[in-house]
């Protein structure tokens, strides 16, 4: 009998390193408060739905809970594959450099500078790679698997994780591409491991990331950005795009840059409704759609 440890199944909650830490989603709620305060008249409810047990628990909640567990133990039982696959791929990209380029040419360099530069690389990179496979996800052959995501009707901070088994494992090997080919090729050309600028153990990307608000993205709160939003995502684009008419716009994670280079930008005063069916579990899972739902 496979024995997994509560912790582990938990982890999306309890974990400082995942969007959804319970601390990011309270940070997530004062900024919301903060917001709402500086015109409480017409903002409050907002900020007041958040302590109604209907918000949190409902059919489309029941259904985010479910997939999150699910895909906790999956992936549990996977253990450290997307690890091993990083690795893996850090080495090939060394060993390919090796055929073209004499290792280690700028071990010289090594130092702050280089470091930024690999922190702004990795940064560029991994939200492009975001932008470029969400996008796909909404193609016609791969969108059933996406579907299960923007199924839903209510959006909480923990609808981050509603996402289909299959649409999990790729964002996994996005994650390990992008990580093994740049700290690979930083090796090539350093001979040193470059580590992101750490928090309490915590990319500062990461973290700064999350407290400034990533939790709302996936919440009722529209908050927008102003002219900023031609550069970042705010809580408000990433609502509209799970509304019914809004899904073919603003598929980055953190840069708005992506979508207006490719033409797929909308700003946050856009607004739409949400999904209103309730499609069985089992059916999202197994990809069953009628046609004309």
């Amino acid at each position: 009998m496979i024995n997994i440890p509560t912790e582990q199944l938990l982890h999306w909650l309890t974990d400082p390193g995942q969007r959804t830490f319970w601390g990011f989603v309270a940070s997530a709620y004062l900024l919301a408060l903060i917001w709402a305060l500086f015109n409480w008249q017409e903002r409050a409810h907002f900020c007041l739905r958040w302590l109604k047990a209907d918000y949190w628990w409902n059919p489309s909640t029941r259904q985010d809970y479910a997939i999150i567990l699910i895909n906790a133990l999956l992936f549990a039982l996977m253990g450290t594959a997307t690890l091993l696959l990083i690795l893996y791929v850090a080495n090939a990209v060394y060993e390919l450099l090796g055929l073209l380029f004499k290792p280690l040419f700028l071990a010289d360099l090594h130092g702050t500078i280089s470091l930024i530069l690999f922190a702004l690389i990795l940064i560029l990179a991994d939200d492009l790679t975001r932008y470029a496979l969400h996008r796909a996800l909404h193609w016609r052959w791969l969108w059933p698997i996406h579907r299960f995501h923007h199924n839903a009707a209510v959006l909480t901070p923990f609808t981050f994780l509603r996402v289909h088994p299959l649409e999990k494992l790729l964002y996994q090997w996005r994650t390990a591409f992008v990580y093994g080919g740049i700290s690979g090729s930083y090796f090539f050309l350093f001979g040193n491991h470059a580590q992101p600028m750490t928090i309490f153990g915590i990319s500062a990307s990461v973290l700064l990331f999350n407290l400034l608000g990533a939790n709302l993205r996936h919440s009722q709160v529209p908050i927008q950005y102003g002219k900023a939003e031609q550069w970042f995502i705010s809580p408000a684009q990433h609502q509209h795009h799970h509304s019914v008419d809004g899904s073919r716009y603003n598929f980055g994670s953190m840069l708005a840059i992506w979508d207006r280079m490719f033409s797929s930008w909308r700003d946050g005063t856009h607004r739409a409704e949400l999904p209103s069916h309730n499609i069985p579990l089992t059916d999202q899972l197994l990809l069953r759609y009628k046609k004309t739902s």
